[in-house]
């Protein structure tokens, strides 16, 4: 029987509280559930065939890279770059020149608008395959009578 995670994907808030312009907008918050291989901790089991863990798998790793690559998109939008450094180190550079051009606010607005759509519609995709883990978790965690 596989184990899920359950794990939830929003914006990181840097460097979004330092621009004073940028305006992230509200209810970007997904709740993903990844099924892991060993079980241990507090990730609950969950009854499941072999075909409804790949299909999980499928669908929990097609919405993750969807999520994040609006990220980086808005990022992007916004001449943020990320460059890795050494071993697992990762710093965000800011390309000034993207603040001092006209019109930052509205196109910041068309940006934020772009990314979230495109994850409130990846959410729509994965949400019954949400819905379907988590009616199995309440299943499996109510007392038999």
């Amino acid at each position: 029987m596989p184990v899920v995670h359950r794990t939830i994907f929003r914006p990181v808030p840097r460097p979004w509280d330092t621009l004073s312009w940028v305006r992230v907008p509200d209810g970007l918050e997904f709740t993903l559930y990844a099924v892991i291989e060993h079980a241990g901790g507090r990730n609950p089991v969950v009854p499941a065939t072999h075909d409804e863990e790949a299909r999980w798998r499928w669908a929990h790793d097609t919405f993750e890279t969807e999520l994040r690559a609006a990220d980086s998109e808005v990022r992007r939008a916004h001449g943020i770059r990320t460059r890795s450094g050494f071993m697992v180190d990762v710093r965000q550079v800011r390309l000034r020149r993207y603040d001092l051009i006209p019109g930052r606010g509205k196109r910041s607005r068309r940006a934020w608008e772009r990314c979230a759509a495109r994850m409130h519609a990846a959410d729509a995709l994965y949400r019954p395959v949400r819905e379907e883990i988590e009616a199995r978790l309440a299943r499996a965690a109510a007392p038999e009578s």
